[in-house]
């Protein structure tokens, strides 16, 4: 694995913890009438292959880690991709359409991603995060991102890695149920 320089682990360090700020920022009207109008950035295909992805990005196996699906992690990362631009969500939605049906073309696997095996899935991202093509590497970290930031801003998730949460409490926004 290539070593990470301490500029770029800054940097992905940033834009994570920008994220994260922005997942827990209130919505504007327009965004919130959109996300509650049944209107999210994903369609549930799209939703189902992301769920996978996040379940093998985040998976430790320690056992007192929740399942991905047994948090909001998801809802979580919906919330975020409704405050992007259109382009940005498109292209996203396309990435992930890409990610789930490229195994036969980029592992020669007769699967798409969800089908193959833990160890199968495990293997495709690491060709991703190593790739030599920069795209790929780029696509790799921006899932990576939104895997880290929809589970890890879970409550669930913070005696798993033996942080107490915040000094203060935070005031913390309720998701619409259709997002």
């Amino acid at each position: 694995m290539a070593a990470v320089s301490r500029r770029a682990f800054l940097r992905w360090t940033a834009v994570s913890a920008g994220l994260l700020t922005v997942s827990r920022l209130r919505l504007p009207p327009p965004v919130a009438a959109a996300c509650a109008s049944g209107t999210p950035v994903l369609t549930p295909a799209q939703t189902e292959i992301l769920t996978v992805i996040v379940e093998r990005m985040v998976y430790s196996g320690a056992p007192d880690m929740p399942a991905v699906r047994d948090t909001r992690a998801l809802e979580t990362i919906q919330q975020a991709l409704v405050q992007l631009d259109s382009a940005t969500q498109s292209q996203l939605s396309w990435l992930i359409t890409l990610f789930e049906w490229a195994p036969p073309l980029l592992q020669l696997k007769l699967h798409r991603f969800t089908k193959l095996s833990p160890d199968e899935q495990d293997a495709y991202l690491r060709d991703w995060a190593t790739s030599h093509v920069e795209t790929r590497r780029i696509a790799f970290q921006a899932l990576k991102n939104l895997s880290v930031l929809g589970y890890y801003s879970q409550d669930a998730t913070w005696k798993g890695i033996h942080y107490d949460g915040p000094w203060l409490p935070m005031p913390r926004r309720v998701l619409a149920p259709e997002c």
